[in-house]
């Protein structure tokens, strides 16, 4: 072999690695985005349990519910004519 088929090879070989490096590292970058994207929209959904006031979410077999002091008994609601 020829010595600059032999340095052909070896550049080609060197463009190779640096772009799969490059790919690589954007690669990286989005999952590193996909990651911060998916914490963040968990963090906002969030319920704060130990919220001060009235109504807070207490958690149940079914899911979370709102509980409370100001919340209307099955009692009221028919008595005032509602649903």
């Amino acid at each position: 072999m020829p010595a600059s088929q032999r340095a052909s090879s070896h550049s080609t070989g060197a463009a190779l690695w640096r772009a799969t490096r490059r790919a690589a590292r954007a690669l990286r970058a989005v999952h590193d985005e996909q990651v911060l994207m998916w914490e963040l929209l968990w963090q906002a959904s969030r319920v704060p349990g130990d919220q001060a006031g009235p109504l807070a979410w207490t958690s149940s077999l079914d899911g979370p519910r709102l509980t409370g002091c100001y919340l209307p008994t099955p009692a009221d609601a028919s008595a005032n004519g509602g649903p």
